[in-house]
């Protein structure tokens, strides 16, 4: 529910860097080549689309003929209706248009699979095909998310109502709807590491011929939708070496899961090498950003700053728009997290293999984190904060599964601070749609609102902008506002369901 609500309020191109990673699905279909980075541009509808789409003020910057919000509330409404109506009329174009696509460097699976919807669609307007787009990334994501959750749940042994407090807090991250629900490949890289890590979990506790087969074709997957995945090779093949030293496997073990790895990934990180010089193909790497400029970087970034940004940009981020929710509330969060996963360290004579694959997972893809953080530091010659946040959202389900196994083996407290952590949770959900984004769609703007300014805001706004959110979010605002209905309801129900749950079974702890 809240994946579809997500998709249709979204006003066009407020996912981060939708345009172009739109761009490249419309060009797969439209010239049956994989797009290059430095020769790949923009199809003329997504640039006609411009000047008719307002932006956040933060996209606005590079993209100058684009409104901002702000600029467009003030707009007479007779303008505001045509430019939609307008909008509502680009269809697909074969043409080129002059301004180039920074988004053509990434592998192409994720495309691919849009790719064919989006032709069957070419002759619906753009918000229509972007929608149906955005419903397809988002709801399939969850899908996978929740399949590789409760498949790691399940690997790690954790108890039924911390695993139920897991996954409704999984899916209580604003974050989690803003990286899957638009148009780009991080929809299917999210999902598709939530069932890798899955995998290689029970297949680090049983190494057998199925589970490295199933390992490595969601490998080769994940490598052919993201290259952060290489970080994930090496994690497979410090795995797969520590099995062999240990001799709990065989090499023909090994071999059904590294040869389809190789046959689905090796060609695409091979034209790379081919056309750019490097394997991962990153923008910062065409740049010419390699290890040593990254590096260099390193003492001249604000380390704990960056920290900052990164823990509570993974939580909460206001779309393109990088608005802010309440530090206060957002440090709240961080402290439950760290006091859970402390309860997971400190209890380490319980600690199995499976663990031991999911920390590490965590700890290898932190430190690939920080170091996209340094060469994007470098490349944008320190105009960044950090590494941008929707990479973090690989680290939600093992994060958390690791988190509530904590709270599963600290008797004391343990059930307290679940029940604790998926109410503050809840409330960030439904705080997120109904003081922020909602209003901040609606022409209210995107300044923190008080208690009392949302009571006023419900009881005169909302009705007096109604029409302005459907003409600026792609689907009709009373659709929306039935959505929003829907997933309060069931947040509030299932928030408390958990909760009676974990208070249920600390009953005869104590």
């Amino acid at each position: 529910m809240n994946a579809c609500l997500y998709s249709g309020l979204l006003p066009l191109w407020e996912g981060f860097d939708e345009p172009f990673h739109y761009a490249y699905v419309e060009t797969l279909w439209q010239t049956h080549r994989f797009p290059v980075l430095g020769r790949a541009l923009a199809p003329a509808d997504i640039d006609e689309s411009f000047p008719l789409a307002p932006v956040s003020h933060v996209v606005a910057r590079w993209i100058p003929q684009a409104d901002t919000y702000d600029a467009w509330t003030l707009l007479p409404q007779a303008e505001k209706e045509r430019r939609r109506n307008e909008l509502d009329q680009l269809k697909a174009d074969p043409r080129d248009s002059p301004r180039p696509n920074y988004e053509a460097h990434h592998p192409p699976l994720a495309y691919a699979v849009l790719a064919p919807a989006d032709r069957l669609m070419q002759g619906a307007p753009i918000t229509v095909r972007v929608l149906i787009l955005r419903l397809c990334s988002g709801v399939i994501s969850v899908v996978f998310v929740y399949l590789g959750a409760v498949a790691l749940f399940r690997e790690l042994e954790l108890p039924e109502p911390y695993a139920n407090a897991g996954l409704f807090t999984i899916f209580c991250s604003q974050m989690l709807y803003a990286t899957i629900a638009h148009v780009a490949n991080d929809w299917l890289a999210v999902g598709l590491s939530a069932l890798f890590l899955a995998s290689l979990a029970g297949f680090a506790r049983k190494p057998d011929q199925r589970s490295a087969l199933m390992t490595g074709l969601l490998l080769g997957a994940g490598l052919l939708t993201k290259a952060y995945f290489l970080v994930f090779a090496l994690l497979a093949l410090a795995t797969a070496a520590n099995l062999l030293w240990r001799k709990r496997t065989a090499i023909k073990v090994l071999l059904a899961g590294a040869i389809p790895a190789l046959v689905l990934a090796a060609p695409w990180y091979t034209r790379n090498l081919i056309l750019y010089g490097n394997i991962s193909g990153t923008y910062e790497e065409f740049d010419g950003i390699g290890i040593r400029q990254a590096l260099a970087a390193t003492p001249r970034m604000n380390w704990p700053a960056t920290a900052a940004f990164l823990a509570r940009g993974s939580l909460w981020t206001g779309n393109n728009s990088f608005t802010d929710f309440s530090k206060t509330t957002m440090n709240i969060v961080l402290v439950l997290l760290l006091l859970a996963l402390s309860a997971w360290v400190f209890h380490r004579r319980a600690i199995k293999t499976p663990e031991r694959v999911t920390c590490a997972a965590i700890v290898l893809f932190s430190i690939a984190v920080a170091y996209a953080s340094c060469a994007s530091f470098a490349d944008r010659k320190g105009d960044v904060a950090g590494a941008s946040p929707w990479y973090t959202q690989v680290l939600l389900v093992p994060a958390i599964a690791l988190a509530f196994l904590g709270l599963s083996r600290w008797r004391m407290f343990g059930s307290v601070l679940a029940a604790c952590t998926v109410a503050i949770w809840t409330w960030i959900l439904v705080a997120t749609w109904t003081i922020k984004l909602f209003p901040m769609y609606s022409g209210g703007g995107d300044a923190p609102m008080h208690i009392r300014d949302v009571r006023e805001w419900y009881l005169h706004g909302a009705r007096a902008h109604a029409h302005d959110l459907s003409l600026l979010a792609l689907a009709p605002a009373s659709f929306l506002y039935a959505g929003l209905l829907v997933s309060l309801t069931l947040s509030l129900f299932l928030s408390a369901s958990v909760i009676r749950s974990l208070r249920a079974r600390s009953g005869p702890q104590h």
